[in-house]
């Protein structure tokens, strides 16, 4: 019993502390927005994307994404938008290797990649549009 209460509170503090960290992305998909943390920047949580990784091996990768927008008016433009961003992630990411991917490096640079290809798709620069990009989950398997 002592072990049951033990193991749901871990569960809890796992969960608890999981939300902390995304706390300010918005809920429910990429369409809806909330004025997050640090400055005037919005976050918006992009839906969960699944791809194929290239390689001999049959891997799956699962990320889900944050866009910080650069002001709350991108917004708009990121949901009118959110079909293009999620082709252009899909090309992307079913592009990489779980080799490329594993490295701490392989993540930031494909932070950096992402960025431009949402703002490529927003057809703005990262001063106007998307300024940064999180990972609020990234999964291979």
């Amino acid at each position: 019993m002592n072990s049951l209460k033990s193991l749901a509170t871990f569960f809890l503090t796992v969960v608890l502390s999981f939300a902390t960290c995304v706390g300010g992305a918005s809920e429910g998909g990429g369409e809806s927005g909330k004025e997050g943390g640090g400055g005037n920047g919005q976050l918006i949580k992009v839906d969960a994307i699944v791809v194929n990784l290239m390689g001999p091996n049959q891997q799956y990768l699962q990320v889900e994404m944050i866009l910080k927008l650069a002001k709350p008016e991108v917004a708009d433009r990121v949901k009118l938008y959110m079909p293009v961003i999620r082709h252009k992630m899909i090309l992307l990411l079913s592009g990489k290797d779980a080799n490329q991917l594993l490295p701490m490096e392989g993540k930031k640079k494909l932070l950096q990649e992402s960025k431009d290809a949402v703002n490529e798709a927003l057809e703005l620069t990262d001063k106007e549009g998307v300024t940064d990009v999180l990972f609020g989950s990234f999964i291979i398997q």
